[in-house]
């Protein structure tokens, strides 16, 4: 499953301003452009390249293997023309570019620019809610984990402890996880609460200033449920 996760985060990667149009509109992603990519994220990743093939016809197949994490794929090409068709006695500089498209074909293995194979797969490859889950527990982001909750309906809030995107054995980890984060965040927001109850008990606009400055959008708003009346009042007096 964890292999699976990472290929999906690596198909989600956007490829676009490393995408060039060839003769006969062809879309090809840059070499180098795939490898940045795919080295942004997983910096220890290596490639290789295969022994080439001369086929009795004189065509040649070459070889190329990206590893990425443990994991090695290997692909295939034969060395083409600019009509892409294969190329008979092909030279060094042929030779050279079937090479380095081949590298692209493996590093789209792993996830970077399949989009080019497959076409338009962002609704293919979205993420799934739990995986929008786990970048926010990853980041230890709990205001924006309960951002992202409230936009889930009850039934997806329980559903997200079904995911089937969750790696097997790890769904108490990641219930204990979600908790745990959630917590973080209403305590953070009952605090705040707290300072603002202090502010309007004694009257003192400064403190609930300070207190309210940094808060977000959301934050505000969140914080605004847990005021009574004569808090949120005391809020909208000072506005004035």
């Amino acid at each position: 499953m964890e292999k699976e996760n990472r290929y999906l985060e690596l198909s989600r990667l956007d490829c676009s301003p490393g995408v060039e149009v060839k003769h006969g509109g062809l879309s090809y992603l840059s070499w180098s452009y795939a490898w940045h990519l795919l080295v942004s994220k997983y910096p220890d990743s290596t490639y290789y390249f295969g022994e080439p093939t001369t086929l009795p016809d004189g065509t040649m197949m070459v070889r190329a293997g990206v590893t990425v994490q443990g994991l090695t794929h290997e692909m295939q090409l034969p060395v083409l023309d600019h009509r892409n068709k294969p190329l008979a006695s092909p030279n060094a500089f042929d030779y050279n570019s079937a090479q380095m498209r081949c590298l692209v074909k493996a590093i789209a293995m792993h996830g970077v620019g399949i989009s080019l194979y497959l076409g338009d797969v962002s609704k293919v490859v979205e993420a799934s809610n739990y995986e929008k889950a786990q970048q926010y527990i990853s980041a230890q982001d709990s205001m924006g984990f309960l951002e992202f909750l409230g936009t889930l309906s009850e039934r997806d809030q329980i559903d997200l402890f079904n995911d089937p995107a969750i790696p097997k054995g790890q769904k108490t980890a990641f219930k204990n996880d979600h908790r745990a984060l959630v917590k973080q965040a209403n305590d953070f927001l009952d605090s705040v609460a707290e300072c603002i109850a202090e502010a309007t008990e004694q009257q003192d606009e400064e403190l609930l200033r300070e207190t309210i400055a940094e808060l977000s959008s959301f934050e505000r708003t969140a914080v605004w449920g847990r005021l009574n009346a004569e808090q949120q009042q005391f809020i909208q007096s000072t506005r004035k």
